[in-house]
This record gives structure tokens, sequence and C-alpha cells, in this order.
């Protein structure tokens, strides 16, 4: 995958790409850390900078967290980054900052979440909308700093006005001065809006060779979007409303530049006291203005490709939602995949030019809707009112169509494909954010099923995996709260000899919302999640410790436990040591506890695990093949386990359960107890159910039976009483 350059080309980051790296890939930054990656964007080196930073990082933290939540707050942060010297000596701020601060807000846009995020669903909103008020924050003291230099100018300027009131009379020397040789653009303007006298500053920033000719009216260099404001603001002025009125406006050269400016405008009266004109004081923002739009574009632009990035993504999207917005909405979420490949075969810069050839070809696949890119190799297409779902399958299959053709790049010919997830949703009463969650959970689906394809959203399907994701995030601390517990089932002797011989430990989720779980509902997400481990261990160690009290009770009569092992723990480093500690703070004997693995758990590393089970027998730990039957084992792989049991898997046990037995089932079933007794092993059938199965299993010669004819999983409790009766009988 391309990733996006968290540390962009300043100067010190080409020095890094030059040779000398800045930092590896690594953890999650620390707050320090990351002010440390921030100051490496500066232009020069500052040995406090890093500090001020981390200063500036704090405060951004808690601004995020604060409750409630006001994004205003990260303009005093802006202002005072402005201060920090991150953009270099106040001469160089403005060429600085168009390279600095779009890369300052990459970066903590990429590593400010680990850091600075109070988590929650909202927190990626609120991390985009306190850097946009940041920059806002950032640009408004670049322009105070600017109008702070010429303060004193302008003040002058002002005080002049009397001056000016005295009959315009230029010749005063003070005035002159400020008049003809000021920086700032200084005209006069009658009161009927005509233009009668520009300085040269203000001729110079209008493009003007020489004084006016002729008055002329204000109206004629006024941008057409700020007339109205401009009247109305001349009008309150003249009539007495107000004497000085401050107005950021937008004049047009003679050549068609667009000026951004701030102006002063002063009511300027005679000695009597009444007014004669107009005195207006303009400072030219123009560069200032367009290094915020560029900033701002920067924001919201991915710098590879220049399509809009997932801040602009989300906001479109959550703007279709607003009243007023289409009816419908659809999104075509895209990962390309396989790029990580080609990044690491021929180079990133191979891989951002598949990037570029990528977006150009999504954006003539997609015709008018609004592309995007999201991530590193993630892209977005988002459609405004489609004609129904299909309308927005059917883009979406435009934009696989638009992979089929390889790609040459850097001399190479390159065949790439796309995952798309599509999701599509009405409007009215809708959440915007689950749209695009929808959007990103078929994407994912589509990458599961090995790319290449499109998937649609399935509402249904989503339902239950959220349900399990619930469980397995509610498995974290179960084990403390103690909400795992064991029953056991009993394990019994077939034909002449019917005592209980063990029992298998079952584990139960006694689950604070849903109740009473069986494995089935949480042991394949816990082995997913590898928290099967401390619940393999708890079940282990607990088990242990009943089967000692028992033996403890009963004395050699006393059952041996049977303790389920998952392929997950098998692997683990010191597992067959857990083992060992577990027997010996129970005091269990080691003969009275038997270990179900599976033929899955052996064949995932069979050196490792084969060693680990010889050690285990060498032990005195019985162990026993579950589910057998099921797999693929042969004669010469099952000579090689160090096991003394198999246990038949039910499914073929339920064919002896009818009056008229299955004869395959009936075969099966026998020739693999014949093949374990060959192999001197003891056989387990599961599922006995019926009265008629025990009996048949003892005529094909099996020698323990477990299941629900024998007794249902119990509680501890009811074991002694269980295995007397059984030895009684």
């Amino acid at each position: 995958m391309a990733a996006p350059r968290s540390v962009p080309d300043s100067p010190r980051a080409r020095t890094a790409a030059a040779g000398m790296p800045v930092h590896a890939a690594g953890p999650p930054p620390t707050l320090h850390r990351l002010a440390a990656r921030w100051a490496e964007l500066a232009p020069a080196a500052d040995t406090g900078l890093t500090a001020r930073l981390a200063t500036l990082l704090r405060r951004l933290a808690t601004t995020l967290a604060a409750e409630p939540y006001w994004p205003m707050a990260a303009r005093d942060i802006g202002a005072d980054l402005l201060a920090s010297g991150l953009c270099g000596l106040p001469g160089d701020v403005v060429d600085a900052a168009e390279e600095v601060l779009p890369a300052t807000l990459r970066l903590l846009r990429e590593q400010g979440p680990f850091v600075l995020g109070p988590g929650g669903a909202d927190a990626g909103e609120r991390l985009v909308a306190a850097l946009d008020e940041l920059v806002t924050g950032f640009t408004g003291a670049l322009r105070d700093r600017a109008v702070a230099e010429q303060v004193e100018v302008v003040t002058t300027t002002l005080r002049a006005q009397a001056g000016v009131q005295r009959a315009l009379a230029l010749t005063e020397s003070h005035y002159r001065a400020v008049y003809a040789e000021g920086a700032v653009g200084i005209g006069v303007v009658g009161l009927d809006g005509l233009v009668l006298e520009m300085n040269p500053a203000l001729r110079e920033m209008f493009g003007l060779r020489g004084p006016l000719d002729q008055p002329r009216p204000v109206t004629d260099f006024v941008h057409p979007d700020d007339l109205a404001g401009v009247v109305g603001g001349f009008r309150r002025l003249v009539h007495g409303t107000a004497d000085v009125r401050r107005m950021e406006l937008r004049f047009v050269r003679p050549d068609g530049l667009v000026l951004f400016t701030d102006v002063v405008a002063s009511l300027v009266r005679d000695a009597s006291g009444a007014a004669t004109h107009l005195l207006a004081v303009i400072e030219d923002q123009s560069e200032r203005t367009r290094l915020r739009l560029r900033l701002q574009r920067a924001s919201y632009h991915d710098r590879l490709t220049q399509l809009p990035n997932r801040a602009l993504s989300e906001q479109w999207v959550h703007r279709a939602f607003e009243p007023g917005g289409p009816e419908w909405v659809g999104i075509c979420a895209l990962d390309v995949d396989g790029l990580t490949r080609v990044n690491d075969g021929l180079g990133h810069q191979v891989g951002d030019q598949v990037l570029l050839a990528v977006a150009a070809r999504l954006q003539m696949a997609a015709g008018e809707h609004l592309v995007t890119r999201t991530g590193g190799d993630e892209f977005a297409v988002l459609v405004a009112d489609p004609e129904g779902l299909p309308a927005v399958c059917r883009i979406a299959d435009h934009v696989l169509e638009a992979f089929a053709t390889p790609f040459l790049v850097g001399g190479h010919t390159l065949t790439v494909t796309a995952s798309v997830g599509v999701a599509a949703s009405a409007t009215a009463g809708a959440c915007p954010e689950e749209l695009i969650r929808a959007a990103d959970v078929a994407l994912n689906w589509a990458k599961s099923r090995g790319g290449g394809r499109r998937v649609l959203f399935d509402p249904e399907r989503d339902a239950g995996e959220s349900a399990r994701f619930a469980l397995l995030n509610g498995m974290t601390g179960s084990i403390d709260r103690e909400e795992f517990r064991l029953v056991y089932q009993p394990l019994v002797g077939l034909g002449a000899d019917p005592r209980m011989r063990g029992v298998e430990a079952l584990v139960r989720w006694d689950h604070p919302v849903q109740g009473l779980l069986g494995p089935g509902a949480f042991i394949e997400l816990a082995e997913r999640s590898g928290m099967i481990v401390p619940l393999g261990r708890w079940i282990l160690r607990t088990a242990c410790a009943q089967a000692a009290a028992w033996h403890r009770e009963l004395g050699d009569d006393a059952p041996y436990v049977s303790v389920n092992v998952s392929p997950v723990q098998l692997v683990e480093p010191d597992w067959v040591g857990e083992v060992a500690a577990a027997l010996a703070a129970t005091g269990l004997p080691a003969r009275l506890l038997q270990l179900e693995i599976t033929e899955q758990a052996v064949l995932g590393d069979e050196g490792a695990v084969l060693e680990a089970l010889r050690a285990l027998r060498a032990a005195g730990v019985r162990l026993a093949l579950d589910d057998f039957g099921t797999g693929w084992s042969s004669l010469a792989w099952l000579r090689r386990l160090p096991v003394h049991a198999l246990k038949i898997d039910g499914s073929f046990i339920d064919g002896l359960r009818h009056p008229d037995a299955d004869p395959v089932d009936s075969a099966i079933v026998g020739s693999l107890i014949g093949m374990a007794h060959a192999l001197g092993l003891e056989v387990t059938a599961e599922w006995v159910e019926t009265d008629l199965q025990s009996e048949r299993l003892a005529g094909l010669g099996c020698d323990v039976g477990q299941g629900r004819w024998f007794g249902d999983a119990g509680p501890a409790e009811w074991v002694p009483d269980i295995l007397r009766r059984s030895i009684a009988t």
C-alpha cells in the first residue's frame, strides 16, 4: 500500500530522503515523539521547538476532550503556533507556511488520533474541526502580525485627518510623509461616492501608473460580489450612523487581478462638524488570503492525486443529509488490491504512479460523480440522487471494469484489481455516519473474499457481526469478573463395565446481558481474538482444582477430568509448563487429567505439537484425539501421535439411533473402532442419546460413551453422586 507521507518535502525531510533517516516506522507515537516529528517540518533546526510544540499538543488534546466541545478554542493554539518558530524567522513565515502548514495538518490527522484523540464515535470529527480552526487562528495571527508592523503608520495617518479636514492641503510635511511615502494605501472619497485621490501606495496596489485623471466611482474598483456591502457601509457612514467602519473587501484591478484587502473607512468632518469626505486606509491581504485558501485546499485535498480527501468526503456526505439535500446518497468505497506488493517489489515511487493512474481511471469511470481519496490505497465514489441501489451498483461495476486493462507505469505492465463496497441510503431520517460505516463494512467483506469484486452491504449480516463484535468486546475482563463457569458431562463405560470413567469439563459464559451462553457462541471468537489463551488457562486450572477435590474425596475411584485444548493454546511457547504448573498447584495426579486435541491443532505445526504431546504423555497426562473421522487422518499419521484415546465424532453416531441403523454409519464406526483398537487406543463415542445407540456401540466394541443418555453436563457437586451410583450399578 502506498502510504501517505507523514513528513513531506521540508528541507530537513529532503535531508532524510538523501540518506539520513528521521524516524523509522514503529509503534504509535507518544506526545513528545509526535512533537519531535512535528519539529522536523521546520525549515531550520531549533533546539527548543520540540518542547514548545509539545505544549501546543497538550493544549490541543485538552480542547478535543472538553465537554461541551468547542472547536474554536483551537484558534488560539493556531495563533501561538505562528509564534512558536515552526515557520522560521518572521520575514520567512509566509513562504515557509505554505509548505509547513499542510504537512502539519497531514501529520496531525494521521498520528493525532493515537496521541490526542479522546475516543468515542465523534473523535475523528472533533480532530478535523479543531485542525480547521487551528488553520484559521494561524492565518488570522499572520494577518494581525502584518497589521501590527504597520500600526504606527496607520495611526499616524488617522491622526493626520485633522490636516485633511482643514482643506485637504497636502503640503503639511508630516501628513505628506504619511500620505506620499507610507506603505499602506490611502484613498480620499467624496460624499457622492467618487474617488478623489489615491496615494502612491494605493495606485501601485491597483496597478495604476499615475494619479487619477478624473474622479471615478468607488464601485468601479469593487468586486461585484462585494458591492452590496460597500454601498450599505458607505450609506451608514455618510448618514452619520457610524464614523468609522472596518471591512474585508475584494477589489478588481484594471488587469483583472483580484485584491483581498482590509479597509478602514473614516468619515472626515470640518471645523463645524459637517461631513466633508471619507478617508480609506487600505491594506493588501492578497498574499495571505491566497495562502489561507491554499492551506484550506491542502486541508481537504490529497497532495498526490489532488482529489478531495477523507475529510472533504465525510463533509460531503454530512451535507447531503441536511435539509434540501438529495433524497438518496450512495457510496462506492474502493481499495486497490495488492498495492503493497507493488511498493515492496518496485518501490513507492512506482506505487505512487499507480495511484495517480487509478485516480485518473476512477474519474473517467465515475463520470459526473465525486471521486475522493480516503486513505493510502483507498478511494470512494460519492453518488447523489441515484436511481435506486441498482444504479449505485452499476457505477461500482464501471469502476471494476476500469481495472480490467493493465496499468503501464514506469516501464512496468501491472495488473491491479480493486475491492468495492457498496451502500446507499435515503437521507430522510437516516444517519450519514451509518452510511459511511456501511460502505466500509461492505468493502471489508469484499476484501475478505479475495478482492477483485464488489459486495453490497447486507444489514442482516452486519447485525450478526455487530452482535459477535459486542460479545467479543465484552469478553475482555470477563474472567476477572468471574463470569465463566464449568459444567461436567459423564464419560461412561460401555458393555460389561458401565462405571463412570471420567467427565468432560465444558465451559459456559454467564453473560450479564445475554444470559447463559454455550461454547458455540463464543469459543470461535475467543480463538480469533487470542482471548482463548487466558480463557483456556482458567479452564485448565479450574478443572484441575475440581478434579483434585474429587480425588481427595473419592480416592482411587475418582474420575479423570477431560479438558479441551484449542489449537491456539497448543502452539503457545510454555503451554506444557502451564499444564505442569496447574497439576503442581492443585495436587492433581497427572493420570487424572485428559487433554482433548483436534487434528487441526496437530497439523498446524506438527513438529512442535508432537514434541509437546510427547512431553505430556511422558509426564503421565492422558491425551485424546477429539472429533475423529471428520479430518484427513491417515493410519501412518495416527501411529505417530502419542495419544491414549480417540473420540469418534457424533455425526457418525447419530445414524445408530434409529431402529433401522444406517449401514454406512455402522460400517464406518465399526472400522474406526477396529483401527483404534489395533493401535492400542481407547475409543469414546459422542452424542449417545438413546439406549439403542448405547447397545449397538457396545456391540461394536466401543469402550466409552458420552451424551444425554448417560447424563447432561451438570455442576461439579453432582459428580461424586453420579460416580457412586455407577459403581453401585
